[in-house]
């Protein structure tokens, strides 16, 4: 175990890109799914949402979803409810086995997922990589916070949920200004994933997922 992270009890999961590797199918069939949002709600021309959304997307708003719901004029818990009937993640997706491992021997933390999406949504893909969806605590979204990271509300939900302090949180995450840097700012150690390049931001950077038992066990 690396002592940075040694009186770490709760592991908080980002769920896409972080639970599994970034897949650009997937991603690409998940802004389509936005972009079709958009287009029923302002009846749009697919260039305009593309201008639209780019001209937004990372520059003033860094989640994809709010970006969504900011055009389509729609909370972002609706926004996100109506793009999760336009895609199902499960037809990209296959049960891991090394991520069935890697929770086996961290049995001894408590879990939480804590991304956008529907929840029960995220259960059946959690289920179809391998993992039973009670492994998480709690799952915490847009549907249960009202709004995406990287504002601090579900990061701050999630500490007066468990009553521990900052430090004994670990955020893990495929993204420095959406995981990293709001973890950070309240205290939370952080962990980024999937990544060849050292981040300067995070506690540690890691190449997989997998590669988290190698600082906790």
């Amino acid at each position: 175990m690396d002592k940075r992270f040694q009186n770490i009890q709760m592991l908080i999961w980002d769920f896409d890109g972080t639970l599994y590797l970034p897949n650009k199918e997937l991603f690409k069939t998940i802004r389509d799914a936005e972009f079709k949002t958009i287009a029923h709600h302002t009846g749009w021309s697919l260039d305009r949402i593309d201008k639209e959304f780019h001209a937004l997307y990372k520059k003033t708003i860094q989640s994809a979803s709010a970006v969504t719901a900011y055009c389509s004029g729609v909370t972002i818990p609706d926004a996100m409810r109506e793009m999760e009937t336009y895609f199902d993640r499960r037809t990209y997706l296959k049960r891991d086995k090394k991520l069935i491992r890697l929770f086996k021997k961290l049995k001894g933390y408590r879990h939480i997922i804590f991304g956008n999406g529907v929840v029960a949504r995220q259960k059946e893909t959690i289920s179809l990589l391998g993992l039973s969806p009670d492994t998480f605590e709690l799952y915490v979204t847009p549907e249960l916070v009202g709004i995406t990271k990287p504002d601090k509300a579900g990061f701050q939900y999630i500490l007066n949920y468990s009553k521990l302090p900052p430090s004994a949180h670990l955020m893990i995450g495929d993204r420095e200004k959406v995981d990293i840097v709001p973890a950070k700012d309240l205290g939370m150690k952080t962990c980024l994933v999937w990544s060849d390049e050292k981040s300067s931001l995070a506690d540690m950077t890691l190449q997989t997922v997998y590669d988290i038992e190698r600082i906790l066990i």
